[in-house]
């Protein structure tokens, strides 16, 4: 289980609770619900769940649900909001790099919300998730876009995969991530067996002006083997 991103994720814990979704109610995010679609009474996974916002999400639109994530620090948080208000969800403290806790062909579908580019191995990552959906399976991701300007130099940077300092002004996110160019999400989805469907860039927020987005939504089907 990789140390880093744990010891990362429980040192903030408890602000990044505070900040996002303190009360439960779960994450309400338009392009994602719309990828995710209806998986009413399908077994999804909830990758990198963190505090358990888009495994609330996932629930509210039907879904069976299990959250999986290295972090007990943000696990404490997920559970405790299910206490309060139970909607079925089961929490797992696994690590999503090898996803070792589940068997193969294990779920209808898995999300993985803002946390792709805090795992540092991609590739190991996505294969993991091909192997515990079944066929014909569904993955749904956010994260930050590769070229968005507060998130890397895109002019020097871009093309080079490598673990930067976070540029935000928050003191409930950890302070580093890894930047890849959006050919490797695209290879490695490639190589872990899975076809992109949709991809769809968006603004963080919807008063951002500019050109450049601040983040990437993309959505793949397991390919037969």
């Amino acid at each position: 289980m990789a140390d880093e991103p744990s010891a990362a994720y429980d040192a903030v814990a408890d602000s990044y609770s505070r900040a996002l979704d303190p009360d439960g109610t779960g994450l309400r995010d338009p392009v994602l619900a719309a990828l995710i679609g209806l998986p009413a009474g399908k077994a999804v996974l909830s990758v990198a769940c963190g505090q358990g916002q888009d495994a609330r999400l996932l629930a509210d639109l039907g879904a069976r649900v299990t959250g999986v994530d290295v972090s007990e620090g943000m696990l404490s948080h997920a559970r405790r909001h299910e206490a309060s208000r139970p909607r079925g969800i089961t929490y797992v403290h696994g690590d999503a790099q090898d996803l070792a806790a589940f068997a193969e062909a294990s779920f209808d579908g898995a999300v993985c919300h803002m946390a792709l580019m805090d795992i540092p191995r991609l590739g190991a990552t996505l294969r993991s998730i091909a192997r515990v959906l079944r066929a014909d399976g569904w993955f749904v991701c956010s994260i930050v876009h590769p070229c968005f300007q507060g998130h890397v130099d895109i002019v020097s940077d871009y093309l080079v995969d490598h673990r930067y300092a976070k540029r935000v002004p928050w003191d409930w996110l950890p302070t580093h991530a890894y930047h890849r160019p959006l050919s490797a999400y695209v290879n490695e989805l490639a190589s872990g067996g899975f076809r992109i469907t949709r991809m769809v860039e968006a603004h963080h927020d919807r008063s951002s002006e500019g050109v450049v987005p601040g983040l990437l939504y993309l959505r793949a089907v397991k390919t037969a083997a």
